[in-house]
C-alpha cells in the first residue's frame, strides 16, 4: 500500500532538518575548555566541573575544566581573551574578580572590551569560620576578641580579588579594626591553617568547610537569607554586619568577537543545564545558588561590577601591584 504524504509535511521536515543542522553549526566540533583561575578541589572547580558534565551530556562532546590559578586571576583571563573566537574556550570567573584586577594590578585585558558575556552562573554563600579554640562563637563576640587583639586578626583568602577577599576586608573596616589579609591558593592549604590555629578567621564556603565541620566553629554566612542546608546559621546581617557587600556572583565569558550565534547557543545551554533539577539540587546542597542571564544583562552587570569596584578598591587601600 502506497502512503501519499503532502508535499507541506515533506517541505515542513525538511525546513526542520535545516534548522538543526544550523543549530548544531552554531557550535564548532571539538573540546570545550571552562578555565578557571580557582584552583583544584575548590567550591568554583567543583561546580565548573558539575557544568561541563552537563554540558558535555547535552551537546554529546567533551567539556573539560584547566585550573589556572595565578596572577590573581589575570592569568585565567589572559589565557581565554587570547584563544580562538571559536565558543570552544570559556573564562568561568567571579565578577568581584575580573572586574577588580585591572583596578589592583597592570593587566592586559578589559574586563569589558575584550570579553563577550554569556550568562551568570551561580551565587556562591560564604562562611565566616574561626577555628576551634578561638574564644568567639558569634560574630560579636568574635569583633569583641578582634578588638582586644591589637595586632588585629590574621584572616584567610582562598582567591585574591575574591567575594571573601573583599568581604572580609569590609568587615574590618566597618568596625574600625586592623586586619592582615593571609591569601591563598585554593581552600585546601587555607582549611589547613584554619584547623591548626595559624589563622584566625576565614570566609569559606561550603564545600571547602564541609570535610572539617567538625574542626572549627562557623559563626555565620553572607547571604541575604538563611540557608535551608544549615539554617541554625544566621547570617551576617542579622549581627549588623556586612549590609553593603561585595557581590558573590559568578559568570561565563567567551573572548570578544566570538559570533553572537555561538553567544547564544551557549547562553541557552548553560541555562539549560541550571534549569536540569538534578544540577540544582546538587548545587543547592552545596551552598552555590543557580542565577542564569542574558548576555545582554550580564555585560551590564560587569559594567556596574566596575562601577562598585574601582571606587571600593580605593576604599579599602589596595594599591596596584
Amino acid at each position: 500500500m502506497l502512503l501519499f504524504v503532502p508535499r507541506a509535511l515533506i517541505a515542513l521536515a525538511m525546513v526542520l532538518s535545516l534548522l538543526s543542522r544550523v543549530s548544531a553549526q552554531n557550535l564548532p566540533g571539538g573540546t570545550i575548555t571552562l578555565v578557571v583561575s580557582n584552583a583544584a578541589g575548590g567550591i568554583v572547580d567543583v561546580t565548573a566541573r558539575l557544568y561541563a558534565e552537563a554540558l558535555s551530556h547535552n551537546l554529546d562532546r567533551t567539556v573539560v575544566v584547566e585550573n589556572r590559578p595565578g596572577a590573581g586571576g589575570a592569568a585565567a583571563a589572559m589565557s581565554v581573551k587570547n584563544s580562538p573566537q571559536d565558543g570552544r574556550t570559556l573564562l568561568l570567573y567571579a565578577g568581584t574578580q575580573l572586574a577588580a584586577l585591572p583596578v589592583l594590578q597592570k593587566v592586559s585585558y578589559d574586563p569589558v572590551k575584550d570579553f563577550e558575556p554569556i550568562t551568570t552562573l551561580f551565587d556562591l554563600l560564604n562562611f565566616i569560620a574561626v577555628p576551634p579554640n578561638s574564644s568567639a562563637n558569634t560574630i560579636p563576640e568574635l569583633l569583641e576578641h578582634w578588638k582586644r587583639n591589637s595586632n588585629g586578626l590574621r584572616v584567610g583568602s582562598a582567591g585574591f580579588g575574591s567575594p571573601a577577599h573583599f568581604n572580609s576586608v569590609i568587615l574590618s573596616l566597618d568596625n574600625a579594626l586592623p586586619i592582615t589579609m593571609v591569601q591563598y591558593r585554593g581552600s585546601a592549604p587555607l582549611m589547613s591553617d584554619m584547623v591548626t590555629s595559624r589563622i584566625d578567621m576565614a570566609m569559606v564556603s561550603y564545600i571547602a568547610a564541609r570535610p572539617f565541620l567538625h574542626k572549627f566553629k562557623i559563626l555565620a554566612q553572607d547571604g541575604a537569607t538563611r540557608w535551608s542546608g544549615m539554617p541554625d546559621v544566621p547570617t551576617m546581617v542579622e549581627s549588623g554586619q556586612l549590609k553593603k557587600k561585595a557581590s558573590s556572583w559568578f559568570a561565563v565569558s567567551a573572548p570578544a568577537g566570538t559570533p553572537k550565534a555561538i553567544v547564544d547557543r551557549l547562553n541557552s545551554e548553560f541555562i539549560k543545564a541550571s534549569r536540569e533539577p538534578q544540577l540544582a539540587a546538587r548545587l543547592q546542597s552545596s551552598g552555590v545558588l543557580t542565577k542564569t542571564t542574558t548576555p545582554e544583562e550580564l555585560r551590564e552587570l560587569v559594567k556596574t561590577e566596575i562601577e562598585i569596584i574601582g571606587p571600593l578598591v580605593k576604599s579599602l587601600g589596595m594599591a596596584p601591584n
